[in-house]
Order: C-alpha cells, then sequence, then structure tokens
C-alpha cells in the first residue's frame, strides 16, 4: 500500500507538470541571441529581451484560446484510471489594473484511489490579456497528507516576483507554469522549431519545446492533427526519465493538448507509461 501511495502521488506530480509545462526531462539548454524566430528557433529567455523597465509591454496575437474554454483529461496509468484533471478559463480577472486570464488546472483522484490517496489540487495562473506573461500565480496542493500553497505576485515593470516571505528578480515577461504553456499556444509552430521561454516556480528555470514532426493522434475527444513536441526543463528531475516526453497539440491555431504520455523511471527501473488524454472540449475557438 505504501509503495501504490508513493506511486501514485508521483504519477499526479507529473501529470500537473505536463499539464503546466514544467517538465524535467532533461537538463539541456539552448542559448540563442535572437528574439525572432531564426534557423528554426524562437528565443524568448531573458537574454533575448530588453531589460528597460520603461520599454512598452509587448502585445502577443492570441487566436488559441478564449474564456470559457473547458479542457478535461482522464489520466491513465497504463490502463489504469488512476483520475482526472481539467484546465479551464473561467474569466477575466483585474490584477492591479491590467485585464488577465484567470487559467485553471485542477486534479482529481478517482474514488479507487481516493480511498488510500486522496488529491485535490488546484493552480491558478492571471495571465496578461494582451502580452500572455503572468501577473499572479496561485498553487494549492492537497495529496494525502501533503499540503502545499505556494503564492507570487508578479511585478513585470520592475522584473519582481513577490512572494509571501520573499521578493526575488525574475528575467522580463517571465511565465509561470500555466501561462508558459498558454502563450506556446499562441505561437506559430512548425517541426524543427524550438522555443525558448523564461519560467518561474520559486525559482528562474529555462524551459525549452522542440517541435518534431506532424501526425494524426485518437484520442476520446476525437481523432486530431497534431504537432509532436517535446519539453525540457532545467530542474532536478522528480523522476529518473530514460524515455522522452511527448506532448501532441492541435495543429492549428488552437494548439490544444490533447495527448501528453511517457514511459516513467523510478531509480532506473521502468514502472510503465503515464498517459493523459483529453476526453471532451467545450468553449475553444472554432
Amino acid at each position: 500500500m505504501k509503495h501504490n501511495r508513493s506511486l501514485y502521488r508521483n504519477l499526479h506530480a507529473f501529470v500537473m507538470m505536463l499539464l503546466s509545462g514544467q517538465l524535467a526531462a532533461q537538463t539541456e539548454v539552448v542559448k540563442e541571441s535572437n528574439d525572432l524566430k531564426v534557423a528554426g528557433v524562437i528565443n524568448l529567455s531573458a537574454d533575448s529581451v530588453k531589460t528597460n523597465s520603461s520599454a512598452p509591454l509587448r502585445v502577443v496575437e492570441n487566436r488559441a484560446f478564449q474564456v470559457g474554454e473547458k479542457l478535461d483529461y482522464i489520466v491513465r496509468y497504463g490502463r489504469i484510471v488512476a483520475g482526472t484533471s481539467r484546465l479551464s478559463i473561467p474569466d477575466i480577472v483585474d490584477v492591479d489594473g491590467h485585464p488577465c486570464y484567470h487559467i485553471l488546472s485542477e486534479a482529481w483522484s478517482n474514488s479507487f484511489f481516493s480511498t488510500f490517496y486522496k488529491v485535490e489540487d488546484k493552480i491558478q495562473s492571471y495571465t496578461d490579456v494582451q502580452g500572455i506573461f503572468t501577473r499572479r500565480f496561485e498553487k494549492k496542493l492537497r495529496e494525502g497528507h501533503f499540503k502545499r500553497d505556494q503564492y507570487f505576485e508578479y511585478d513585470q515593470a520592475a522584473h519582481l516576483a513577490k512572494g509571501k516571505n520573499d521578493t526575488t528578480h525574475v528575467p522580463p515577461f517571465v511565465q509561470d507554469v500555466l501561462s508558459a504553456m498558454y502563450f506556446i499556444r499562441t505561437q506559430t509552430l512548425s517541426p524543427g522549431d524550438t522555443i525558448l521561454i523564461d519560467n518561474h516556480d520559486g525559482k528562474v528555470y529555462p524551459l525549452k519545446i522542440v517541435v518534431h514532426r506532424r501526425e494524426k493522434k485518437n484520442v476520446r475527444a476525437g481523432k486530431f492533427q497534431c504537432l509532436v513536441v517535446e519539453p525540457f526543463l532545467q530542474t532536478p528531475a522528480l523522476f529518473q526519465q530514460k524515455g522522452s516526453v511527448v506532448v501532441h497539440l492541435t495543429d492549428d491555431h488552437r494548439k490544444i493538448p490533447v495527448m501528453m504520455t511517457s514511459q516513467i523511471y523510478v531509480k532506473g527501473l521502468n514502472v510503465g507509461s503515464i498517459i493523459v488524454e483529453l476526453e471532451k472540449m467545450s468553449g475553444v475557438v472554432k
């Protein structure tokens, strides 16, 4: 039973990272000097953005998502359904005078797993409507006896992340784990492209997204033409991950994540695969 608790907690933590872009498959980081797409690389890290705080904030065209979007997923360990997860945008909220998308990620263990390890997690990002970068981030984890709360306010003009107990400097247009994924959805992607983003979750971690190929994918929500992408994050890995993480995004202007798959290794032992599969969606951009 103790092994099952540990396995489900690791499984769920990994799923939450999949759904919020916080992946630790490898520690490779690409450094480029351009902020535009050159030779297949789009650099959106701190080195690529002028640090003059008086410069106007960016405007990012968004044809990918809108208020009212709801994406529901099942979480499977092999063939066993362990729980469900949901990504949604319930409304637009004012944060210090700035309109922000209220992006919500929730996850729940199902009735079977909840009998010995109940999970109710909620992550919220308040993402600037014009610039698609974070202005506020909240995390509330409830996993068995484990509890963790996290809160950050972002002063993007001053490049500061203000937590409950400390304030740290962050790169311009830094993202949280949810806003990063929604920013990626706004971008034009093709096989061979790489996106680099500064990501903050208590510390700043460079996030790299590599676009590999196009392929069709059947999931419970339907059949989709997809882009196959692989995320990398420079942070200590939750798992000893020998296989790659694969994410399927719809190959259109919406970039909806329809499936996420990974072979999982714990202490060098392959314990199977985790699959996060889109079951249904509503309120999506046409």
